[in-house]
């Protein structure tokens, strides 16, 4: 694999957390911070678009490349899936805090009104989109090409870091929160890793990601738009 085809991999591992970044000063500043939510959407629709067609490539397609779901193995496999994030993304963010407000985190401002429409957003469109891009590409296409050139393990961790990096953009209005982020969200990209490597199934993964984001994501932004 040539340097040239390594430094396209890196390019669109960060490209997300480079658009994402944009948005937020763009966004934010304006008072339209929540709007960033639908611009996650076009990003993990455009992510979905360019990994398909490089999977195509190289696999013939996305549907045998994610391989066949098989629900006796795959729905347990999604379950201790959520189960990691759930645990990778609470030690992650133990760490963070120790090492960046050396304890727990400063009381965050009171939170923004949810309206109704962001609600039905987070728990209907982005737990999809979400889980689709980001597996795919951070667990899927990316470290795979990355391993024609280097050690398995440098690649899962090149893919971690990558996607903690590119969740810093929503604590941009703080930037110990933003480390906090980043680091938590590496701990979760590298367990994730981790499991695709030791054979996990993309298709275990993209369903424990999208319950997960379901759960922690969707369910409690819908609860705030409703209270």
């Amino acid at each position: 694999m040539s340097n040239r085809a390594i430094a396209g991999v890196l390019l669109l591992l960060l490209a997300r957390g480079a658009v994402l970044s944009v948005a937020a000063v763009l966004l934010i500043p304006a008072g339209a911070g929540i709007f960033l939510n639908v611009v996650i959407v076009g990003v993990d629709i455009a992510t979905i678009v360019v990994t398909g067609r490089l999977i195509r490539k190289s696999h013939g397609s996305v549907r045998r490349y994610v391989g066949r779901f098989v629900a006796r193995r795959d729905i347990p496999l999604a379950g201790v899936t959520m189960f990691v994030l759930f645990v990778s993304l609470g030690l992650g963010t133990l760490v963070g805090n120790a090492l960046v407000f050396a304890g727990p985190p400063p009381a965050s401002p009171s939170g923004v009104e949810v309206p109704l429409w962001l609600g039905l957003w987070s728990l209907l469109v982005m737990p999809v989109t979400v889980a689709l891009a980001e597996e795919l590409l951070y667990r899927g296409w990316a470290p795979e090409r990355l391993t024609a050139a280097w050690h398995p393990g440098v690649a899962v961790v090149v893919c971690a870091v990558a996607f903690g990096l590119q969740h810093a953009p929503l604590s941009a209005t703080s930037p110990g929160e933003a480390v906090v982020r980043v680091i938590a969200t590496g701990v979760a990209g590298l367990a994730l890793g981790v499991m695709r490597a030791r054979g996990v199934t993309l298709g275990a993964l993209i369903l424990g990601h999208w319950a997960f984001d379901v759960i922690g994501l969707g369910l409690p932004a819908l609860s705030s738009a409703l209270s």
